[in-house]
């Protein structure tokens, strides 16, 4: 019981923070449009968007904004191996972005699981009051019983809810940050020849 109680403050505070990001997406979404930003410095000069790499990401979601400027200072440095500490970054970001989904793998499979527990082991002592005749402490067994199942429940679809729709933001970041590194990329190879 103390493992599920704790399990649930960690899925309140989990929602709570996914429906502060779900505010802060939503507010984001209408000042934004994301597609339109990224294709504006996909279409500017590397120059630019490197010395005014502040204005360019302001309109920018969190993990994009954060991944272009750690990208537009890599780009900087500009050395033989930048495509590839690039891509280590890319690749690194979005393996700090998937993490957040770990712990509600956890609370979804986890957290059922103990609600079970919890259901069959005060059912023995249920049974062992009901063949005593002691229907009072039948009855408290049986109200523990059924709490952690039902508490274990709640734990698992609420866990799972958030997690599909922050996979789906994911998968979105996901992409913007693909397209937007490909596209500084690009200007990043065509400067370079120039050169």
């Amino acid at each position: 019981m103390i493992l599920l109680i704790c399990l649930l403050v960690m899925l309140i505070i989990t929602m709570g923070r996914f429906l502060g990001e779900y505010i802060e997406r939503r507010r984001h979404q209408a000042r934004h449009n994301v597609k339109e930003l990224i294709e504006n410095i996909n279409n500017g000069k590397l120059h630019d968007i490197i010395e005014r790499v502040e204005e360019f990401s302001s309109g920018l979601p969190y993990h994009a904004k954060n991944c272009f400027m750690d990208m537009v200072q890599e780009l900087k440095k500009s050395g033989n191996d930048t495509d590839m500490k690039v891509e280590y970054l890319l690749q690194s970001r979005e393996q700090q972005m998937t993490k957040k989904l770990d712990k509600l793998r956890l609370l979804i499979r986890v957290g059922p699981s103990l609600g079970l527990m919890g259901t069959i082991i005060p059912m023995g002592s249920a049974l062992e009051a009901l063949s005593q005749g002691d229907i009072e402490k039948m009855s408290g067994s049986m109200i523990i019983a059924f709490s952690t199942t039902a508490v274990g429940l709640l734990i698992g679809i609420g866990a799972y809810f958030t997690s599909m729709l922050q996979n789906r933001w994911l998968n979105e970041d996901i992409k913007n940050i693909e397209y937007l590194t490909e596209g500084i990329m690009r200007k990043y190879e065509i400067s370079k020849e120039k050169a």
